[in-house]
């Protein structure tokens, strides 16, 4: 079972991916903040900060290819992986409910 977690999420320990969720988590949190702060419903806000950490996490990438780097997927996959699971479960549980 161990080889199975590590084969399907070792890409997680590569390069600076850690650094890319917490990057991503910390864009979804400040953005569900400001909407939440102007008045915006949880589940507006929650979809508009996954949208915004969507296109924070492509467009430092692309800035990265712009510098002479590879654009990596895997590291957008990494950004976003927290936030959508976020939002997935509080559009879960608005249906719910």
């Amino acid at each position: 079972m161990k080889q199975l977690i590590n084969k399907y999420l070792g890409w997680l320990k590569d390069s600076n991916r850690p650094k890319h969720m917490k990057a991503g988590m910390l864009v979804f949190i400040a953005m569900l903040a400001v909407c939440l702060t102007l008045g915006v419903g949880l589940i507006p806000s929650t979809v508009i900060a996954f949208v915004a950490t969507v296109i924070v996490a492509v467009a430092v990438d692309y800035k990265d290819k712009l510098y002479g780097n590879t654009f990596d997927w895997l590291d957008v996959l990494a950004t976003v992986l927290l936030p959508v699971v976020i939002t997935l479960v509080v559009l879960i549980l608005n249906c719910i409910l």
